[in-house]
């Protein structure tokens, strides 16, 4: 059964862009992070035991460039995630790491930020910048590094998102991201629907997007727009859980 919306959206050259959301239920990846550099940076991969002496210790990048580490709050679940699993301590003692650290250095704690927003902007205005955002982050403009041979990492107590369908209605969508149809595929005179299989996080945020019925020169468009959509939570028997979906999004000339 589909919900179809009801806006048509025009492109510079009378391009329609028409989404439309269809119910499904595939298991997509829990919530988790990745860590990012400066786009500058030439290092595509590290080692588990590098994270800790980035993040932890005054340290240099093999170019001779300081690191500068960036956190998310202590509150932030991605921080304890990330805190436990790759820095092999739980927050409160890396704060005071961080303290014994910048005292006997004589200068200041790494900024710990609010947001995947403001970690991303850290990192892209410093060379040797080095943070994490959770996996529902638009990366755009900074490079995502192995570590470990990982690109992605869980969080263990994040719950799993729970299908829409039966008992769980479909969510309202309260922020709505108008596609651009890409020139290319305008000149090409492709279009069609792509199918892009995604996960709302418990506050309504699009986590995780992946597209699972492909036209090539249409996905990075329809992806890019459905990461910014919105949606009121999902609540089930008074607790707001994540949920996945399949949505649509058509392109037609």
């Amino acid at each position: 059964m589909a919900c179809k919306s009801n806006g048509t959206l025009m492109g510079a050259a009378a391009a329609a862009v028409m989404a439309v959301l269809v119910v499904s239920a595939p298991a997509l990846a829990q919530s988790g992070y990745r860590i990012v550099v400066n786009p500058s940076n030439p290092v595509s991969s590290l080692s588990k035991s590098q994270v800790p002496q980035l993040f932890l210790e005054k340290a240099t990048w093999d170019n001779g460039a300081a690191v500068s580490p960036v956190d998310l709050l202590p509150s932030s679940p991605v921080r304890e995630g990330f805190s436990k699993e790759l820095l092999g301590v739980p927050v409160p003692v890396a704060i005071e790491r961080l303290r014994e650290v910048a005292k006997t250095a004589g200068g200041n704690p790494p900024p710990a930020v609010a947001s995947d927003r403001e970690v991303l902007a850290y990192v892209r205005l410093k060379p040797g910048a080095i943070g994490y955002v959770s996996l529902g982050a638009d990366v755009s403009g900074v490079k995502v590094v192995s570590v470990g041979g990982q690109t992605e990492f869980r969080l263990a107590d994040a719950p799993a998102p729970v299908p829409v369908g039966g008992r769980i209605a479909m969510p309202q969508r309260i922020v709505t991201a108008q596609p651009a149809y890409p020139a290319i595929a305008k000149v090409g005179k492709v279009q069609g629907t792509v199918e892009v299989s995604i996960v709302i996080d418990a506050s309504g945020n699009v986590e995780r997007a992946k597209v699972v019925k492909s036209i090539p020169q249409l996905d990075a468009a329809a992806v890019e727009a459905v990461r910014k959509w919105k949606y009121s939570p999902t609540v089930v028997d008074g607790v707001a859980v994540p949920v996945t979906m399949v949505v649509q999004v058509t392109f037609a000339l």
